[in-house]
């Protein structure tokens, strides 16, 4: 069973600062998800550029494959020590989950990482090894579906320092925290929210430092097939539809044109709804055996909008664009066949401005949905 890892962050900058001293990067592969985490040393521009300097270093040798000791030796070299504190200027912590849910945390001056499982929360088990001249905290695990990993700065466990709580919020006060966020509202935005929201309580609205939470939970990846548009070459469409109709996961056909091949293909007629909630929307349409049927460029370019929308899964709408925004956000691996037939309607100098060529449509649509963390892949035909 393949794997999918959700991946949601919120951060506080420390009261003052328009810059956060905190830095997360999240990388994506078709066989992994790699989050790295820094706290630069202090706030502000220097934080920031420390942070930064660490994450990337760190995300990019991992991208190309370096092994992780020698990302953590190289990390630990480059970073100097305060003469004072006699602390790293940043502090390193990856977590890394391939597709089968191996997981691999480095903890290297920074909070031990919260690892929760049936509302269970316990430090993810890590052994103290020598890398260079740093004591680094490094650990595998097998995670189960459902399992939560969280990562949290010091920002999060000093929350509440010397005013609401004398000694800050702690990593046991947190844990309480999340052992109830984690059994009642399980998603990781609700999760980070929740957290990051306490915090800015205890700091009674002024964060006292930088503050990151990054949730991650497993699940079993959930996948979705967009057919749109005609193949260029009419011989190519019942090998195109074939693949379609196999693929797995849920089935979505954006284009009127496009749905009456299938429905060809499958001897069914193609229904359509005669009202849409939306008068900015044309009406969906049914055929057995998909999921959604609608129309298609129109459609397309109101579905980024609406994938714009932070409140799109309270909407109640029921047309065509919502319905397959919240197919696509709730999908992780997303596969595009595109057919490269020329829609005459499409040439129509009539055409509203707003209404792109398809390769724009689904070239935008392809950049959101992989900033939400999901792999897309398009297929021109």
């Amino acid at each position: 069973m393949s794997l999918h890892a959700d991946v949601d962050i919120q951060q506080l900058y420390k009261n003052g600062e328009e810059l956060c001293g905190d830095n997360v990067i999240v990388t994506r592969s078709p066989d992994n998800t790699t989050i790295v985490i820094s706290d630069g040393l202090g706030s502000g521009v220097k934080a920031n550029i420390l942070a930064t300097m660490t994450t990337k270093i760190a995300s990019s040798m991992l991208k190309r494959n370096i092994k992780l000791d020698e990302v953590v030796k190289t990390i630990a070299e480059t970073l100097p020590v305060c003469k004072v504190r006699k602390i790293a200027y940043s502090t390193l912590q990856i977590i890394k989950i391939d597709t089968s849910g191996r997981a691999t945390v480095v903890e290297f001056d920074c909070p031990p990482t919260f690892f929760i499982r049936d509302g269970q929360v316990t430090p993810f088990p890590v052994e103290k090894r020598q890398i260079g001249d740093k004591l680094v905290g490094v650990g595998h695990l097998q995670l189960l579906e459902n399992d939560i990993l969280v990562a949290v700065s010091d920002g999060v466990i000093h929350a509440g320092l010397g005013a609401l709580l004398k000694l800050g919020w702690g990593w046991k006060g947190v844990a309480e925290e999340l052992q109830d966020v984690c059994y009642r509202y399980p998603s990781v935005e609700t999760i980070t929210r929740r957290i990051a929201g306490c915090c800015e309580g205890y700091y009674l609205g002024k964060p006292g430092d930088d503050t990151t939470v990054v949730a991650v939970k497993v699940h079993p990846t959930r996948f979705l097939s967009l057919l749109t548009g005609p193949p260029k070459d009419i011989d190519n469409d019942e090998k195109v539809i074939r693949r379609f109709i196999a693929s797995e996961g849920k089935k979505i056909i954006a284009g009127g044109s496009t749905a009456n091949m299938v429905g060809r293909y499958l001897d069914e007629k193609v229904g359509v709804s005669l009202v849409s909630e939306d008068p900015n929307v044309p009406p969906i349409g049914y055929l057995d055996g998909i999921d959604l049927v609608t129309e298609g460029i129109l459609t397309l370019n109101v579905v980024i909008e609406r994938l714009h929308d932070k409140n799109l899964n309270e909407s109640t709408l029921e047309d065509g664009a919502t319905l397959m925004a919240k197919m696509l956000n709730e999908a992780d691996s997303i596969e595009i066949l595109a057919g490269t037939a020329i829609n005459p309607a499409h040439q129509n100098p009539n055409f509203p401005f707003k209404i792109n060529f398809r390769s724009q449509v689904l070239g935008e649509l392809q950049k959101i949905l992989q900033d939400k963390g999901k792999q897309v892949h398009i297929e021109w035909v």
